[in-house]
């Protein structure tokens, strides 16, 4: 009974260290393999949890950026606009108010459809902007290997950094697809005739 009993034990501990260890080898990967943007996100804002709530009141209203590329710190990339949707869902789900900065001051009704967002700054709302006292910025860097994304809490009057947050995600087709601002040109040399 008792070599049964430590049979079993053995087992039973293989098996958590075997799950322990492939889960950690697919962090932030969901179970397609593909990469899991809204967890990478998710991590950071848990990371700054205790700092973003000690600065933000429930009744605070902060604004978020687009995630920008430091090497650029423009953001025209697809990856840029799908860090800060998940940072904004992340916020919010802790019960951090977020203003959607993008709010058009009028509603439009275009060939594409309801349109109440824009990105054209003579047509946002300028209150949005000076109402507010705090923004979480994220940004990101590629390496040759890794993604390494990070969010600040900033104070925008006096330009005070009051939290951070970094984690890092290995690069694969898909974050480099994302990233991918212009289309690729094809570059045709004609030779040179003497």
């Amino acid at each position: 009974m008792i070599k049964k009993t430590n049979k079993l034990f053995k087992l039973f501990s293989t098996l958590i260290v075997l799950l322990v260890f492939l889960n950690s080898c697919s962090y932030h990967k969901d179970l397609r393999g593909t990469n899991d943007f809204h967890s990478l996100v998710s991590n950071l804002v848990k990371k700054s949890s205790t700092k973003l709530k000690r600065y933000i009141s429930l009744d605070e209203v902060v604004l978020v950026s687009d995630f920008v590329n430091l090497d650029k710190l423009q953001n025209h990339s697809r990856l840029g606009f799908l860090l800060s949707h998940s940072l904004k869902d992340s916020l919010l789900n802790n019960d951090i108010l977020v203003k959607e900065v993008e709010l058009g001051a009028g509603f439009m009704l275009g060939k594409h459809g309801f349109n109440v967002l824009t990105r054209k700054q003579k047509d946002i709302k300028n209150q949005t902007i000076t109402s507010s006292r705090y923004a979480v910025v994220g940004t990101y860097i590629l390496t040759k290997k890794n993604l390494i994304v990070f969010i600040k809490l900033i104070n925008i009057h006096t330009g005070d950094i009051l939290s951070s947050a970094q984690d890092r995600i290995g690069i694969d087709d898909e974050i480099l697809d994302l990233e991918e601002t212009e289309k690729k040109r094809r570059y045709v040399i004609t030779p040179l005739v003497l």
